[in-house]
């Protein structure tokens, strides 16, 4: 009987030898995949960060902390400036020069997501409120040219929002 038993045990341990021997190989492909994953991933992670440089995120998207109008979240690699998100413009023309300004410091800043003219007025679309906005409407539902020449957008938004004379600014 003595033989039966360690027949069997023998048995049973070159199963379980074997069970070992496949879940190995199991995990080490495992392994693999893993890392090939992870690799994509971060590939992918600094594809979308180069191409978000200084752009809010949707939510969950390079951060955990919720993106909201209170607290946005911007991406920004290093030796990027830093740069906080606009006020709105609501057409209250003494803020108008301050605005613009703003969206011009981004413009230098940022010269990678914003390379022609339709980008940065669509930029500057994004942050007008208010009156500002309601004028923006009746451009954008007809596509109106001007879309796609900021000068032109500028200069009409400053004739409509800036305060000035003979194309100065007041003080007040």
């Amino acid at each position: 009987m003595e033989t039966s038993e360690t027949d069997q045990l023998a048995q049973l341990l070159g199963e379980l030898r074997a069970e070992v021997h496949s879940a190995r190989q199991e995990t080490n492909a495992l392994r693999r995949e893993l890392v090939m994953a992870k690799d994509r991933t971060d590939e992918l992670t600094r594809q979308l960060l180069q191409s978000h440089v200084g752009q809010t995120l949707l939510p969950g998207l390079g951060s955990t902390v919720p993106t909201t109008p209170s607290n946005p979240v911007q991406v920004v690699l290093p030796g990027a400036v830093p740069l906080a998100p606009l006020e709105r413009f609501a057409g209250d023309p003494k803020w108008y020069a301050v605005f613009i300004n703003q969206c011009r410091v981004h413009f230098l800043c940022r010269p990678g997501p914003l390379p022609d003219d339709q980008s940065k007025v669509a930029f500057v679309l994004l942050y007008l409120s208010g009156s500002a906005a309601f004028w923006s409407v009746p451009l954008v539902n007809r596509d109106d040219p001007i879309l796609q020449d900021f000068q032109r957008f500028q200069l009409d938004m400053e004739k409509l929002f800036a305060r000035h004379s003979h194309g100065q600014a007041l003080d007040n």
